[in-house]
């Protein structure tokens, strides 16, 4: 068994592998004991914290003391004024106590004892004025050792306060010395780990190097000679190299490939010419072709859009004149009113004619606005039928729901609930009298179908795709402009959808029961995280 690798690729490899080995190594070592390291100095700023609010808490305490003899001494309202003071401040690094991070058990009952005695502390110097008199009157009546006594017993709960307050500092200051030791010795594994990765990298980094100048670079070195050689057309070059590796293997093969090069030249020469003159003719006709189309299509777009706008000022002013003049001749006569009232129906149809048309023209020129929202399709669906099942009473139809819970999409809900209302509207106008309309909203793979579907007589599948064009209508009864099905498929793409017809099938001998219109929409789709500009 060879331990050497034979080829160059394979002793490349085996550096490469190593010097990966290592890294890996050297990585997953240097991040946990940096982890380590960071959780060390992470204690031992919580030891610092908590050392520090203890060291301002003996301080407010200590201060606190003093301004209280100082007033039992002074009695002066300075006096008085600078314990209140002193309370409020002393008070207020309690405070500070109780907001400490309570990291076990231990913390939880020196906040809590800390809080008790520091309120006895503060009731033992609001009661100075007594505590000093029966001081007075023990040293009086029972001499110097006595008072003393009394005195040590009385300020017992400021001792215990104090040396609580103590031990605890103490505590911490013993923590963060032993997490500065910690991090020491950290600091000592990452300066041992750096030099070893450094030793074992300098070894791995000469045995690439002696691979590369003793074999790769004299051999890859002949083979740049030939490939020049072979580039400036000396097709007669050969490349020398020795060995029984990769390279004298590619040598070979250099040498194979600029024989077939040679015998192959010369045929290429003689198509090359011609070649380039068609490339270059068929691509100019490419390009003027493709910049026609795009001339046209862009003159499609912004005639749709100019035309539509334009011819809603008109209209618009048509159907407020027709509303003046029926409102001036209400009293005059029924002629004029009945006048009016059909201007008014046509202007409404035309209005709703071009709003359809300036919704299609704006989002195939891709300028239509979506509010998006996080909507729940499901309910959206639910509602829109519960909206359509009482116009559909009226003329004997049914309109029902099935819809999924927790069917969420980033979409417009005003523009979704336009796409369910016309094809709502596109069955009941369509369809045979007393039709049912079921509508369903499902999750699919990775979008949420809404369909719309009736027991009508269908369609004819040859034409399926051709009633989404612009004012085609099907072989069914009902009034139109033929434009419903192509703002659905407008609004469907506009949200990053599709829409598509289809028979539903179900009837005698394999026939149509049926229409189903389907409009999918994206459950997460980057076309739905900004508006159409």
């Amino acid at each position: 068994m060879r331990l050497i690798p034979a080829t160059v690729r394979m002793k490349l490899a085996v550096t490469a592998a190593s010097a990966l080995v290592l890294i890996s190594l050297m990585t997953i070592l240097t991040l946990q004991t940096t982890r380590a390291a960071h959780d060390v100095v992470e204690q031992a700023r919580e030891s610092h914290e908590r050392m520090r609010v203890f060291g301002r808490v003996q301080y407010a305490a200590t201060r606190f003391q003093q301004l209280t003899y100082q007033a039992l001494r002074f009695n002066d309202e300075d006096s008085t004024a600078a314990v209140l003071v002193a309370r409020r401040d002393f008070r207020k690094v309690l405070e500070q106590v109780r907001d400490l991070p309570q990291r076990n058990e231990r913390d939880r009952e020196v906040a809590r004892l800390v809080g008790e005695q520091a309120e006895q502390v503060i009731e033992l110097f609001g009661r100075a004025p007594e505590i000093a008199h029966e001081i007075d009157r023990q040293w009086h009546t029972y001499g110097y050792k006595a008072a003393l006594t009394e005195l040590q017993t009385l300020s017992a709960p400021y001792d215990s306060f104090f040396k609580t307050v103590g031990e605890q500092v103490w505590t911490e200051d013993q923590q963060i010395a032993a997490a500065t030791l910690r991090a020491s010795a950290y600091q000592s594994s990452v300066r041992t780990v750096a030099v070893l990765g450094l030793v074992l990298g300098l070894l791995l980094t000469a045995a690439m190097f002696f691979v590369l100048l003793t074999r790769l670079g004299p051999g890859l070195k002949r083979l740049e000679r030939g490939a020049l050689a072979y580039g400036g057309g000396d097709l007669g070059h050969r490349v020398e190299v020795s060995g029984h590796d990769e390279l004298a293997r590619l040598g070979w093969l250099f040498n194979a490939m600029a024989q077939q090069l040679a015998d192959q030249r010369d045929a290429l020469n003689d198509s090359k010419s011609g070649l380039e003159r068609a490339v270059v003719a068929r691509t100019l006709e490419l390009e003027k072709a493709n910049a026609a189309l795009a001339a046209e299509d862009g003159r499609r777009r912004a005639f749709l859009a100019d035309a539509s706008h334009e011819l809603r000022i008109p209209l618009t002013i048509i159907r407020g004149e027709a509303q003046v003049a029926l409102r001036a001749d209400q009293g005059s006569g029924v002629e004029t009113a009945e006048v009016c009232e059909r201007i008014l129906v046509q202007t409404r149809a035309l209005t709703r004619l071009l709003d359809d048309l300036f919704l299609i023209a704006r989002a195939e020129a891709g300028g239509l606005r979506l509010n998006l929202q996080r909507i729940d399709v499901g309910r959206l669906a639910r509602n829109v039928a519960n909206d359509f099942s009482t116009l559909a009473c009226e003329s004997g139809a049914t309109v029902t729901a099935s819809c999924d819970e927790s069917l969420f999409v980033s979409a417009d809900p005003d523009r979704v609930r336009q796409v369910l209302g016309a094809l709502i509207d596109n069955a009941l106008r369509h369809t045979r009298e007393g039709v049912v309309i079921q509508v369903e909203a499902r999750a699919e793979a990775g979008s949420v179908a809404l369909i719309v579907s009736d027991d009508g007589p269908g369609i004819d599948p040859a034409t399926a795709s051709e009633l989404f064009s612009r004012f085609r209508r099907g072989a069914a009864r009902g009034d139109g402009s033929g434009l419903g099905l192509t703002v659905v498929r407008a609004l469907a793409e506009a949200h990053g959808g599709t829409a598509s017809l289809a028979n539903r099938g179900g009837g005698a001998n394999g026939t149509s029961c049926g229409l189903r219109a389907i409009v999918r929409l994206p459950l997460e789709n980057e076309a739905l995280n900004r508006e159409v500009a």
